[in-house]
């Protein structure tokens, strides 16, 4: 089976491809590394089998690919988080409810359709962000 990856993979200890052939007891026959911008066009050009991709990426709906559930936990939620430094909490604590508001609201296929808009659309990413938090609400309350 011959697999795109993301170069860095290759080689990342943890979560890479070495720990990725330990958990699910098998290698690929043809491994290429590729900048992961690389690897839809490639499925998509039947040069590669599979490829690894970022499950909230909107290349995965824009190639109509399909992903595979990762049923041994291999990998480790990359969950998107809000965060700023304690010495900025301290000079404005108000901020602290604003940038938590979102915490565990977006999920995995909701940040995979904002990515739709970005990569396959080519929606500026400040206008598809904004359109989501108006849409929810974020900006009641706060002084926007």
């Amino acid at each position: 089976m011959s697999v795109g990856i993301d170069q860095i993979w290759l080689n990342r200890k943890g979560d890479g491809y070495d720990g990725f052939q330990k958990a699910y007891g098998y290698k690929f026959g043809e491994v290429h590394p590729m900048q992961i911008g690389l690897v839809y066009d490639a499925v998509a050009a039947n040069k590669m089998d599979a490829v690894l991709g970022y499950s909230t990426d909107g290349r995965i709906n824009s190639y109509d690919l399909k992903l595979l559930k990762d049923d041994k936990h291999f990998f480790p939620p990359y969950d998107a988080s809000a965060v700023a430094t304690d010495a900025i909490l301290k000079k404005h604590p108000q901020l602290k409810p604003i940038i938590s508001k979102l915490n565990g609201k977006i999920s995995l296929k909701t940040m995979q359709e904002l990515n739709y808009k970005v990569d396959n659309n080519l929606e500026e990413p400040e206008v598809v962000a904004k359109q989501f938090l108006e849409q929810h609400n974020y900006f009641e309350g706060s002084a926007d």
